[in-house]
């Protein structure tokens, strides 16, 4: 059932504003550079005269650059709080898509891929602090909904940035592209920023009086953190999966073309995992919130069962299974380190540069596995050896979460049970002095 309880309706009537906000930076100030690099690639090359290699190492500079940056902007987050981190890096995004109306040479459409990766990995990192410091008992679905507006913006780009090319040319229609982050991005972090009532996100938040997060008993350093056996049980998990997610992503036209699926269908495919994604990113959010570790490894198990129907896509109840169960999987994907870093260390001080670290550690099994997919494709002349692997890989992952003890959710559920047992006991006392 879903779970929409008072903590969670009170968590959502205070900070509908900061979630809004975050929705809309997904949609505009995330979306636009992160999604408009396939249709850049056709441009430069054709107009540019560069190879297919010169203009796709693009992306390979973005996602590299995302990986150390996230790292970089955890710490920055930590020590000038998440509005100011998140005016820096969306604004780093719309400089690099104006930049497309001057580019000429490979030295700045590359410098232009290192902006691209900040804006990109520094404002994941950013909106989960954000998120996490605003929102305690449905942190994992406030989240979820947060990154619905990611979803919303990859449906639209296509169709915009298609218009406006043909409208205005590549230069322009590219650049233009950057419209809604000057527009809609900055002028909602800059109201975040200046709003005393959003001043959670100016630095590491102090929790109230009398709330289990005020009562957490130390603040452990991060030295502290680094030798302790959770923290590396996470960030092993959270690679294996993320290796999977991406392997599947980065091969899934070659999957459908070597199952002999027609394209049209393998268009309708990856479009319809994309809208479901903007369902089950709410749903799989909510049951983190009331499960933790336990709902996350039953969620890579549902991954996993999704690797097996890849065997299977020729049949057409198991390719809508597999749209259903693949869409599932990368949602846990995408808020399984949000989730458990909030729920095994809480208000940590350092809670930029923990997210920051995770988000690192993804972004390197995001990076391994369409190249292990790849190898063992080569290697075997099939996908079948790279799909048992894969199979099995979410599997451990689920194993290894589920010895995490989320010390801080505990707290939570306690004191959530506490407050409810306290407000019963007016009632039943009232109750017996009638009787």
């Amino acid at each position: 059932m879903f779970k929409f309880d008072a903590a969670f309706r009170a968590e959502f009537r205070e900070n509908w504003l900061v979630l809004a906000i975050a929705f809309l930076t997904f949609m505009f100030g995330f979306s636009m550079p992160a999604f408009t690099l396939p249709f850049i690639f056709p441009e430069v090359i054709e107009h540019l005269g560069w190879t297919r290699e010169q203009a796709t190492l693009l992306a390979s500079s973005k996602y590299a650059i995302g990986a150390v940056c996230a790292l970089l902007v955890g710490r920055f987050v930590d020590k000038t709080g998440a509005w100011l981190s998140l005016l820096v890096t969306v604004s780093l995004g719309g400089v690099a898509l104006l930049s497309f109306l001057w580019i000429e040479t490979l030295t700045t459409y590359y410098l232009m891929g290192v902006f691209l990766g900040f804006a990109s990995g520094g404002t994941m990192v950013a909106i989960k602090v954000l998120i996490s410091r605003a929102f305690h008992h449905s942190q994992a679905t406030a989240m979820g909904i947060a990154l619905m507006g990611s979803v919303v913006g990859s449906v639209i780009l296509p169709f915009a940035i298609g218009t406006a090319i043909d409208a205005f040319g590549w230069r322009w229609g590219i650049a233009l592209m950057s419209t809604g982050i000057w527009v809609v991005a900055v002028p909602l972090l800059f109201f975040g920023l200046v709003s005393p009532a959003m001043s959670f996100g100016h630095r590491p938040s102090k929790a109230a009086p009398g709330s289990v997060a005020a009562e957490t008993p130390k603040i452990e350093t991060l030295r502290h953190i680094a030798t302790e056996g959770r923290f590396w049980l996470i960030g092993i998990a959270v690679f294996l999966v993320a290796l999977v997610d991406q392997a599947f992503t980065q091969h899934q036209v070659l999957i459908y073309d070597d199952a002999g699926i027609d394209r049209a269908w393998t268009e309708i495919g990856i479009s319809a995992i994309g809208l479901f994604g903007i369902i089950t990113r709410l749903l799989v959010g909510n049951i983190l919130d009331a499960t933790s570790n336990r709902g996350l490894a039953i969620l890579w198990w549902v991954l996993s069962i999704s690797v097996v129907m890849a065997f299977m896509l020729t049949n057409p109840i198991i390719f809508m299974a597999y749209i259903v169960f693949r869409a599932t999987g990368h949602s846990a994907v995408m808020l399984d380190t949000v989730t458990m870093t909030k729920h095994v260390w809480g208000t940590n001080k350092n809670l930029g540069t923990l997210l920051g670290t995770y988000t690192a550690i993804v972004s390197a099994g995001f990076a391994v596995g369409p190249w292990l997919m790849g190898r063992i494709h080569d290697a075997s002349g099939s996908y079948a050896s790279a799909f048992l692997l894969f199979a099995v890989i979410p599997i451990l992952a689920s194993l290894l979460i589920w010895r995490v003890d989320p010390v801080f959710w505990k707290q939570l559920k306690a004191e959530q049970k506490a407050q409810a047992k306290e407000a019963a006991e007016p009632l039943g006392t009232t109750a017996g002095r009638t009787a």
